[in-house]
């Protein structure tokens, strides 16, 4: 928790929508609001509690704020989607937006189509492969954020491995990389 993932991959959506790709975010994790700030501060290298918190700008921090305003405003090659969403909802709007990268932020907060009787481990093995289709069916990589379980939290390098994925279902299996 709190290591900085999905800063990660806000800054690899403005990378890959930089470079002409089209990516389809799906923050399953924040609202609109915070998401619209996690995108400014990644742009304007402002951190994300000053811009939350701040009561004035400080140095050159407005000039800064203002050209990564104007930069969202006009990106037009990031479609970030907020809230609760299944699969196949997503699957649906893949093939409307003609996305080039999908993101997902993070797959334990993806609804499942199927109820697994309180097997969640079974349910995100289903996401993942749903996912590991979507990746397939239209030649995209999925970039799936994953929570871990704290048992990395106890060890001396805190450094978390495959088998901490939490509720790893088939995650380890249907990943061509783990990161």
């Amino acid at each position: 928790p709190a290591t900085g993932k999905s800063a990660l991959v806000t800054q690899w959506a403005w990378h890959f929508a930089d470079m002409g790709l089209r990516v389809g975010f799906y923050n399953l994790e924040m609202t609109s609001k915070q998401m619209y700030e996690r995108m400014i501060a990644s742009r304007s290298g402002i951190s994300i509690t000053r811009i939350r918190m701040a009561k004035a700008f400080q140095g050159d921090e407005r000039p800064r704020y203002e050209r990564a305003v104007r930069e969202l405003v006009n990106q037009k090659n990031i479609f970030i989607t907020t809230g609760a969403k299944k699969v196949s909802e997503i699957k649906a709007e893949i093939r409307h937006m003609n996305y080039d990268l999908l993101i997902v932020d993070y797959i334990q907060l993806l609804l499942c189509d199927s109820k697994y009787s309180g097997n969640r481990a079974a349910e995100v093995g289903e996401i993942s492969r749903q996912l590991k289709d979507i990746a397939m069916s239209f030649s995209i990589p999925v970039i799936a954020l994953s929570q871990l379980n704290r048992v990395s939290e106890g060890s001396a390098t805190k450094e978390p491995n495959m088998g901490q994925l939490r509720e790893a279902g088939n995650l380890e299996q249907d990943a061509s990389i783990i990161i």
